[in-house]
Parts: C-alpha cells; structure tokens; sequence
C-alpha cells in the first residue's frame, strides 16, 4: 500500500459522489473535488498533510509574490515530489513504514501485552476495557480497510492524549510510560481552515508563506532552520530524537506516538513518540488563535478552544480578533493574505474532557464570514451581541430556577438545562439574523437589523421557559408566574447596549 499513489482519502466529487483518491490525485486533479469527506479530527490531519507536501514540494512560498504565483507550480511540483519520495509513503516498507518506527520492537518475544488493537486509532470506537456511547466491544479484534487504517494513523499521531501506555522497545530502549499530548489536541485547540471552490484551492488558500510564518517563529527561529523537513525525509531513529519536533514542516505531519503496523492483522505495537512543545512553551500551530484572558486580575495568553455546551460561533471574535490591536493579534495565520476580505472558514477540533485523556465529542462549523466582520468596528459590535445572547440565557436560567424552587426546593430536576439548550438552538437556526446586522453596519439597516436580532432573542428565551416550565396545575401557574416576571424584567441598558449611531457612521 503506498500512501502517495493508491487511494485512501474519502472525497465528495462535484457531482456529490462519495470517492477514494490518493494523495497524488489530490494536487493533480483536486479542482475535480468539491470537499474532504470526513470527520473533523481527520479534516484538520489530512489538511496539514497536504500542507506539509505543498511546502515541501515547492520550498516555499517564500513571500507574498511566491504565495500568488504558487497555485501555478503546485501540481506539476508536487507530483514531482511524491514520486521523487514514493518509496518513503509505502505503508508497510520493511525498514522505513510511512508514519511509523521500523525498529519497533514488543518489550518481550510473544508478549500478547506489548500490543494494542487497531481500535484504538479511532477515537469513536471502544479500545481495551473503555467503551463509548455507541460501541462497547473493546475486547474484540477488529480489521481496518486501508482508508480507515491511514485516517486513523494520522489522525492519532496528530490528537492522542496524554495518558499512561505500553513500552514497546524502539531501538532497544524502552518508550516512556507516560505520554504526552499530541500538537493538536493540547486545550482542544480550535483548528481553523479557509475552504475553497475545491480541494485544491483550499490547499492553497491555507498555505502561509515563509515570510508570515516566520514572525509566528521568530522566538524559536535565531540560529535555526525553523522550516524543517518532513518527518518522511528524516526519520527520528530514537525517542529522544527532536530534530523535527521545533520545526514547522515537522510538526505539521507529527510522530508523538511509536506505532509498528503488521499487514493484515487486528493489533499493532504501540508506545510514546517524540515529545513536541505546545503553547505556551511553545510558539501555538499556524491554524490556531491565542486570546487574551483575565486569570485571577492577570492577563494571560491562551489557546482559543472548544468548550462543551458552546458551539464555535459564539466565539468567532476571539477566533478572527479583529476586535484586537495588531500588536495583541494571534489568529490563525492562514487568514492575513485575504485581510479584509469576505471569506469561507470551517472550525473544528476534538473535545477532550479538561486535564484528562478523554475525548467526549468532535466539533466543526463552517461561516461565512463577511468583510464588515473582518474588521475592528464589525468584530466588537459581534462580541457585543454574543454577549447580549449569553445576557438572556442567563436570565432564562434564573426564571427557570425560581420556577423550580416555587414548585420543588429539594428537586433539580435539570429544567435550567432543558431551557438553556432550548435556547441556544433556536438563537443558532437564526443566526442569519446577527449575521445581516453585521453586513448591515455602516448604513441606515444597522439599527432595524439589530433590533430584529435582539428580538429574537428575547422571543427565543420566552419559548424556551415556556416549553421547559409547565403550567398544568395552580401550583406550576404561580411558579411560572414568579419565573415570567424574572425572564421579563427590563432593567437598565448594559454595556453591550451599544450606541447604534457609531454602527450608522462608521
């Protein structure tokens, strides 16, 4: 199986077929490909692959002038390069496996205990004694199909969390233990990608050139070749081999776990990899944004990421940060070539359960994200009104708890959930409506859409309390009184009661 010329990689034809292509089909017929046809972990891993091959292949962009010229000599580049390094992308090279340690070894001869099944690569499905919600059958083997298996590698090497593993023996020393967190998942990070009219021309909208990516490098770039090469072209022959883990083009496609596959069988050896700095140690991945967050009265850089219970659009200010000055600005890099522009992103990421080694759900969306919110005035009056949603729902949630005490003191039966959820999906079915304020900001439609959209809000908390706080009997009518009366209550204008005459003028 070679990984650069048999095909492996789920797409969605313009046609809307469901294909496997491979990796030289990509940049030599991705233009016949609407999209990626995967999940998010698997969209965020193949997009940084495809990266690292197009850097590669082209040694560049260096600048600006190069990155404009660059979807010319991509395709006829990166074909050169896959067959100049095709005998390093065969999965199952006897000395030099794609991704993998050819000098993985069981820590014992015939020691069922050094291996791990090929589940594992999947966070979806059940692996040992761990289920999931929807697949229990960890103690079974499992086969993967050559697709599953190499979405499953990468996806693994680039979000495997921290936790204890086996020590399969690399180069006859041991691996640790204890293992560190991939590049990708550290803070479930939020990956952010800009799509294209295909799958080639998202490739090419989301390369930085040298130039941009060197300021993001520039605390780990003195002295140093900070670009790198691929791990393919210089394999780490131990544990404690870190000549890619501070360079782009090695971070980009990631060895932070030991795996030796064995063609056509259900397990595999399975160990700590190379050990890559994240954020704040370390510079944070070009696709990611930092923002600055209060920590007890001190100001602190921290990775934007998902958060249970709060879908990405709610925090799509911090993501562009154009409500930031420059000198404060951290977002994702593959966004400064098109600044000021209307553009198409996708966000997403795996959520991990916060300091431990579980994956509890996926995260992905995709905006439209016109150009009035791509600038200072646009992303404030955004932040404004997410806040002024977050507003309402704590109010819904007040109005439900006084229901809830009127009716049952000793009973939480989880009506401030059921009310809050009901809220927040109605607010995202009409998101259009804060939306059209933002491109409306700077003509005589600002206020009137404004007012539409906080409307919304107003009516999308009174149906969701009356949905979750029954009124069956006299004692839920005088309770449901009490929470109206809290959910109604109009108080002073509050700070993100902005004054509309700066949106009209600006």
């Amino acid at each position: 199986m070679n990984v650069a010329f048999d095909p492996w990689i789920p797409v969605v034809s313009m046609e809307g077929d469901r294909e496997l292509i491979s990796l030289h089909q990509v940049f030599t017929e991705g233009e016949k490909y609407a999209d990626l046809a995967v999940r998010p972990h698997e969209r965020v891993s193949l997009m940084r692959l495809f990266m690292c091959i197009a850097h590669a292949a082209l040694d560049g962009p260096k600048d600006y002038d190069d990155w404009c010229e660059m979807p010319k000599r991509l395709p006829h580049a990166a074909s050169d390069y896959l067959h100049n390094w095709k005998d390093s992308f065969e999965l199952f090279h006897p000395e030099k496996p794609w991704l993998q340690v050819g000098e993985l070894k069981p820590s014992k001869n015939n020691d069922e205990k050094s291996f791990t099944p090929l589940a594992k690569l999947d966070f979806a499905m059940a692996s040992g004694v761990a289920a999931t919600i929807f697949d229990h059958a960890g103690s079974i083997e499992r086969s993967f199909d050559y697709s599953q298996l190499i979405l499953g590698l990468i996806g693994i090497q680039n979000f495997s969390t921290c936790g204890l593993l086996s020590r399969p023996l690399w180069n006859g020393t041991a691996c640790p233990n204890s293992a560190k967190d991939a590049p990708c998942i550290t803070s479930s990070m939020l990956h952010v990608f800009l799509q294209g009219k295909h799958v080639l021309e998202a490739i090419c909208l989301n390369l930085c050139d040298y130039e941009e990516l060197s300021l993001l490098f520039k605390s780990v770039a003195e002295g140093t070749d900070w670009v790198g090469k691929p791990v393919w072209e210089i394999m780490p022959k131990e544990v404690n081999d870190v000549r890619t883990t501070k360079t782009y083009l090695g971070r980009l496609v990631p060895i932070s776990r030991a795996i030796l596959f064995e063609q056509n069988k259900t397990y595999m050896l399975y160990g700590e990899g190379l050990r890559y700095p994240v954020f704040p140690d370390f510079p944070q991945e070009a696709q990611c944004s930092v923002a600055i967050k209060k920590i007890k009265e001190k100001e602190e850089r921290v990775l934007v990421g998902a958060k249970q219970w709060m879908r990405p659009w709610r925090q799509l200010d911090a993501i562009l940060q154009f409500n930031l000055p420059k000198k404060n600005s951290s977002s994702a890099l593959s966004l400064s070539h098109l600044d000021g522009k209307a553009v198409d992103i996708w966000i997403g990421t795996l959520l991990r359960n916060p300091g431990k080694q579980d994956i509890i759900d996926s995260v992905e969306s995709r905006f439209h994200i016109p150009t009035n919110l791509r600038t200072q005035q646009g992303c404030s009056s955004y932040s404004q009104e997410v806040k002024k949603a977050e507003q309402m729902a704590n109010k819904l949630s007040k109005a439900a708890y006084v229901y809830r005490i009127e009716i049952d003191p000793s009973n939480d039966t989880g009506l401030g959930a059921s009310a809050t959820n009901n809220y927040w999906t109605s607010v995202e079915k009409n998101l259009s409506l804060l939306m059209s304020h933002i491109e409306a900001i700077g003509s005589e439609e600002a206020m009137p859409t404004r007012e539409i959209w906080r409307k919304m809000l107003f009516r999308a908390a009174l149906d969701a309390y009356s949905t979750a706080c029954g009124q069956e009997t006299p004692r839920q009518m005088r309770a449901f009184a009490k929470g109206w009366r809290v959910l109604t209550n109009k108080k002073d204008k509050t700070e993100s009661d902005i004054n509309i005459k700066e949106e009209v003028n600006v």
